[in-house]
């Protein structure tokens, strides 16, 4: 029998609830909560993290203040196309090609509205960045951007829990004056069922098992699908290696020790061997002293201070600490990204030459290689595209501006799966 009652209390119960979330997310006029913020905040996760920061260096430069910094015409053609500009020597595009090393920003397939939207989300995040608490031992770094989004959570999950508390009681309530009607009408009254009894019961029990089991197979597959993979890892490695000290201050490119870069699949973990090229006359760092350097001479058996190697011994592996780990059934090839693609190295990995202690950049999920292929352009140069010819008369005739990964079939499932 519908309950008329019951059906009003459910009624205000989602009217309050929907009424509390309206008036806090419009509390303080939150610029946040504008469309354009949003529609920004989604394309600049989406294609911009990998090599940008608003208010700290990474790839390329802080954007804080980019928008006052250059004219707002100049930054859509630099931001869609900025070779471009490059090409056309353009003084501003060429300072920031060579200040950056030469790191090639692929072109955006963006609307005018779109790199506007991401423009308000820099303005927004730089005017009006999100409070948080000094860490211990009184440093300045600011705490991670998701705090506010559990907070809000919390304050939703606290109001949901207060409305339902009361959604139970007018629910009594509403039983209470409903036996009171029946009774002064002479109906007989229905017997009432304990809580207990209803907690306990069959059908209760059937219920919370079967969201226990949703709950359970929902942790489940979304912790499979990181395992290997965790953004932000960054383990303690058997020699204190500093990437800042190697690639940043002494500026040792990236595949004089990972040669296989550009020649494979794999990037290669250097041998203790190549240390050695330059270890055999540095025995002393400028952190750890003679510490850490002395590991690798006892990997290779070198002796310091007779120069030269001990005989008859046998070299002992460094057992790195892997960080970067893709499933087994992922493909992925170094060299066809860095020499087809020409991707440079901080694109995936971060700006590796500013870690002391090496850190998983990037989530190295499929969502984020998707993407990527879904941005990149190809340069249609290389030799091996000549066989695209339909593209290169779209080309030539203007149909298509530029062409990305995803117009060769990057997004085909066999070229990442076996």
């Amino acid at each position: 029998m519908f309950n008329i009652r019951l059906f009003n209390t459910l009624l205000l119960f989602i009217s309050l609830f929907a009424l509390s979330v309206s008036v806090y997310a419009q509390d303080g006029a939150d610029p946040r909560a504008a469309e354009d913020y949003k529609k920004g905040q989604t394309i600049f996760t989406g294609q911009c993290t990998s090599c940008h920061k608003i208010n700290q260096k990474l790839v390329g430069p802080a954007l804080a203040g980019v928008y006052d910094k250059y004219d707002r015409d100049w930054l859509l053609k630099w931001i869609k196309n900025s070779q471009e500009l490059v090409k056309a020597n353009d003084p501003k595009a060429v300072a920031i090609f060579n200040e950056y090393n030469k790191s090639v920003m692929p072109a955006f397939s963006l609307t005018d509205a779109e790199v506007d939207a991401v423009l308000t989300y820099i303005k927004v995040e730089t005017e009006n960045p999100v409070a948080a608490a000094a860490p211990a031992g009184g440093g300045t770094e600011a705490a991670p951007a998701g705090g506010s989004d559990k907070t809000i959570t919390l304050f939703l999950g606290i109001i949901a829990a207060v409305l339902l508390i009361v959604l139970l009681i007018l629910s009594r309530i509403s039983g209470a004056l409903n036996n009171m009607l029946r009774e002064k009408a002479g109906q007989l009254l229905p017997d009432s069922i304990p809580l207990g009894k209803i907690l306990f019961s069959k059908k209760m029990t059937a219920l919370l098992s079967l969201a226990a089991i949703i709950f359970l197979g929902y942790a489940t597959v979304d912790s499979a699908t990181k395992l290997g993979r965790q953004q932000g890892y960054a383990p303690a490695q058997p020699i204190k290696f500093s990437h800042q000290l190697h690639a940043g201050v002494n500026k040792i490119d990236c595949q004089y020790c990972h040669s296989g870069a550009s020649k494979g699949k794999s990037a290669v973990v250097p041998s203790p061997s190549l240390c050695m090229n330059c270890h055999k006359a540095i025995n002393q760092g400028p952190k750890y002293g003679t510490t850490e350097i002395a590991k690798i001479y006892d990997a290779v058996g070198w002796d310091p201070d007779k120069m030269q190697y001990k005989p008859n011994y046998v070299q002992k592996p460094i057992e790195w600490v892997r960080i970067h780990n893709l499933p087994d059934h992922v493909y992925f090839n170094h060299s066809q990204h860095v020499n087809a693609g020409g991707v440079a190295c901080q694109t995936c990995h971060g700006a590796v030459e500013e870690m002391e202690v090496l850190t998983q950049h990037s989530s190295l999920g499929m969502g984020w290689c998707v993407n990527c292929h879904r941005q990149t352009s190809v340069n249609f140069g290389n030799e091996f595209y000549k066989s695209y010819e339909k593209i290169h008369d779209d080309l030539k005739t203007g149909k298509v501006k530029q062409v990305t990964v995803e117009d060769i079939g990057g997004l085909e499932c066999q070229k990442c799966h076996y």
